[in-house]
């Protein structure tokens, strides 16, 4: 397995997951517990901070990704990404340029494991509201989506990160 299915976060929450290219690799889940919202589980960085070539701010909210920049030079970028929402947060990065184009489940997640080979980037795993987490991942040339494939029932009512507007595309020169 290689943990690209979709996951219990805790709770009542589900996210699409993978393995992550960075300065090296890592690959792995996100677990917590919670109550009618994902994980609270830390921080999980991905790569060395200190290999990045370049930086972007990138700020979550419901329902929203925000990056400080539309732009950025290839290479090893480390993403930081400020979660200032109520609600658990990750951050997808796929090679792409139109996010309505990504494959969906039956769910209406994006179908990480139904991405052209070689698309998946990587992840900044959930973290939780308030805080911040950060990944460097090897980006060349290109467009990329950036986006929250977080599924969550709270208060019985079901949120779907991803097609609540949780989705933005960056370029990278």
């Amino acid at each position: 397995d290689d943990g690209a299915g979709v996951r219990d976060l805790g709770g009542s929450a589900s996210s699409g997951s993978g393995s992550a290219s960075a300065s090296g690799s890592a690959s792995g889940t996100a677990s917590g517990s919670g109550t009618g919202s994902a994980t609270e589980a830390a921080c999980k960085p991905v790569g060395d901070p200190s290999s990045a070539e370049h930086r972007l701010e990138v700020t979550l909210a419901e329902w929203s990704v925000e990056p400080a920049e539309e732009s950025v030079p290839s290479g090893a970028v480390q993403l930081v990404a400020f979660n200032q929402g109520e609600d658990a947060h990750e951050v997808v990065v796929v090679k792409g340029d139109d996010p309505s184009a990504l494959p969906l489940g039956d769910d209406g997640t994006v179908d990480e494991d139904a991405l052209p080979a070689g698309d998946f980037i990587g992840e900044i795993e959930a973290f939780p509201a308030g805080g911040s987490c950060n990944g460097v991942f090897d980006l060349e040339p290109g467009s990329y989506v950036l986006f929250c494939n977080i599924q969550e029932t709270e208060d019985g009512v079901v949120e779907n990160h991803f097609e609540l507007g949780m989705r933005t595309t960056i370029r990278v020169r």
